[in-house]
Formats: structure tokens, sequence, C-alpha cells
């Protein structure tokens, strides 16, 4: 009896709530959201600090601008706005680099003495490079 009565209310409340919402307008709305381009990613400076480079350290300062620099990677990052990415940073040509996803100092020690330099590439999510710099140095000796 319970599993009657039950099952009867139940459908009860569907047979009244699609009638209920037979009556409700049909509303179709469509968004687009379009972005303004962004303009691009660009070093607004990079420079290596005079005083400690003296005593043999590299302490490189920058500033990205249309940049936020973050450790977000993949793809799907990529369509973030606004930009997001981080450097890659390269030493004397070498064939591997490493990453920095903040606008921390750079700071790299232990260069033999004589002249140097490092690339830092602003890069997406997907590692595509977006801007280059390259920054000359000499470890005094």
């Amino acid at each position: 009896m319970f599993r009657t009565i039950c099952l009867a209310a139940l459908c009860l409340v569907a047979l009244v709530s699609a009638g209920y919402a037979a009556e409700l307008p049909a509303v179709h709305t469509t968004h687009s959201i379009e972005s303004a381009p962004e303009p691009p990613a660009q070093f607004a400076s990079a420079i290596v600090l005079p005083a400690p480079l003296a005593r043999g350290v590299v302490v490189i300062a920058f500033h990205a601008d249309n940049l936020k620099l973050v450790p977000v990677y993949g793809d799907a990052a990529v369509a973030v706005t606004p930009r997001i990415g981080h450097l890659h940073i390269t030493l004397d040509e070498a064939a591997w680099h490493w990453l920095q996803a903040s606008e921390e100092l750079i700071v790299i020690q232990g260069l033999a003495k004589g002249p140097h330099h490092v690339v830092l590439d602003l890069a997406d999510p997907a590692h595509h490079v977006l801007a280059s710099k390259r920054l000359d140095f000499v470890i005094p000796g």
C-alpha cells in the first residue's frame, strides 16, 4: 500500500512539473565573448646587475610586459587571458635550458672567468617562444 501511494505521489509530481515547464517561455540566449587581441609579450627590461657581477655572481633583473609568469603548463592554458607563461633560460648556447615561472631575480654563480651570455625566452604554457632577449656579460678575473 505504502509503495502504491509513493508511486502515485511521484507520478503526480512529475505531471505537475511537466505542466509547469510547458508554461515557461523558451529562452535561447547565445553569449559570445570576444576579447580584443592582446599586445605581444615582450621584455620591458632585462639587465645584469653590475655590483654582484664584480664579485663573480650573475644577477639578472627583468620585467615582462603582457605576460604573467606563473607555473601553469599545457596546451589548454594557452587560451587563458590575460596571457600567462614562463621563462626559458639558456646559458652559453647550452643544449638545455631551465624554466622560471616568476619575476624573481635570476641568480647564477660558479661560472668561469671570462665572457658569457644568457638567452631569456618568454614562452607560453605550451613552451612556444614569444620573445627573446640575449644578455652578454663578463665574469671578471
